[in-house]
Parts: structure tokens; C-alpha cells; sequence
């Protein structure tokens, strides 16, 4: 899985993608979006565009009984990122998974939708890789 997380009061949904990935992998990122024409040009003071994820998607969530956590409904911004310096050390926050790793798009094509990946996860990922 990605990194990713719930929004926190006052963040926007791209604050929490950029602090998610930081807190989940070490990585200070940079959100890559369409650039939109800015409504709030003329009266900053009113608001600010926001970066158009490339998905959203409304997931059924089972229930965890080892978290505790009921049946629910997940709304996910999907964004695509890019590390502020090339230098960084993935670290993986342990609460969150077992690996961290790079992948190939190859290596995203073998993976198998059953065991290794969810198939939404796998489909989102491979359309925006090139090849």
C-alpha cells in the first residue's frame, strides 16, 4: 500500500498526503498536480486552489477486529509525489507495515492482485507509469 492516512483538523487533504508520506516513509515529497486557474486570484484573502488529486475513490472498508475498528466507508484523495531531495533514506514507520521498497513497473505487473496487492491499488498505479 502507498502511505496514506486520515486528514487532521485544519490540513488540507494534500497537507495530509505530504505528512503521511513523512511520517510513513521518511520522505519529504513534493504533490504533483493539474495546474488549475486560480479563482482566488483577485481576493487571495478568500481562499486557495487546491491540486486536483488523480482519484478519488469511495472504499468499503471491512470491519478489523484486531484493530477494533467496525465496517466503515473510506474517501481517499489519490496524489502523485515526487521526493524534495533524491538523497532521502526511505525509513519505514513499523506501525504501518513489514517493508518499504521501490518498485519496477515490471515488478507492479507481477504483482498478484489475490496476495500481493489490492487490484484498485495496482490499476492506479500502472496508469500513471510510463510504458
Amino acid at each position: 500500500m502507498p502511505p496514506g492516512g486520515h486528514v487532521d483538523e485544519n490540513e488540507t487533504p494534500e497537507e495530509t498526503a505530504q505528512r503521511e508520506c513523512r511520517e510513513e516513509t521518511g520522505l519529504d515529497v513534493e504533490i504533483i498536480g493539474n495546474a488549475q486557474e486560480d479563482l482566488f486570484a483577485a481576493n487571495p484573502h478568500e481562499g486557495k486552489m487546491l491540486k486536483k488529486p488523480i482519484a478519488l475513490l469511495h472504499e468499503h472498508i471491512p470491519a478489523n477486529e484486531e484493530r477494533g475498528q467496525p465496517a466503515h466507508i473510506h474517501m481517499d484523495f489519490l496524489y502523485l509525489a515526487r521526493p524534495l531531495d533524491e538523497t532521502q533514506t526511505l525509513t519505514l514507520l513499523e506501525e504501518e507495515g513489514t517493508e518499504l521498497r521501490w518498485f519496477t513497473r515490471e515488478e507492479i505487473e507481477a504483482l498478484d492482485v489475490s496476495t500481493e496487492i489490492f487490484s484498485n491499488v495496482k490499476a492506479y498505479i500502472l496508469s500513471v507509469l510510463p510504458g
